[in-house]
């Protein structure tokens, strides 16, 4: 199931060209002999996607409050706005 749509954001699919271009570098990967080069790699690689991670997930925190503000702002404006509760009672204008 590939997700297309994630809080009303559409989600895009890559170019082919960057599709290509991870898959060549999959393949290179894939080819190499030194071990502990690919051990390094993995690792840096790890590191770096936990950096993005939480990255996001600031993103989307900030994306959420913000969202959050802008509903909060238009049921304020939709409220209508209170009488004063002696006036019902007494017709006053």
């Amino acid at each position: 199931m590939k997700i297309t749509k994630f809080l009303n954001i559409n989600i895009e699919p890559a170019p082919p060209e960057l599709e290509l271009e991870i898959e060549m570098q999959c393949r290179e990967i894939m080819k190499a002999d030194d071990l502990v080069d690919i051990k390094r790699y993995c690792t840096h690689l790890v590191r770096k996607k936990f950096d993005q991670d939480i990255f996001m997930a600031s993103i989307l925190n900030r994306l959420i409050e913000l969202e959050a503000n802008r509903v909060v702002t238009e049921m304020r404006k939709e409220k209508p706005k209170a009488k004063h509760p002696l006036k019902k009672f007494f017709r006053i204008p």
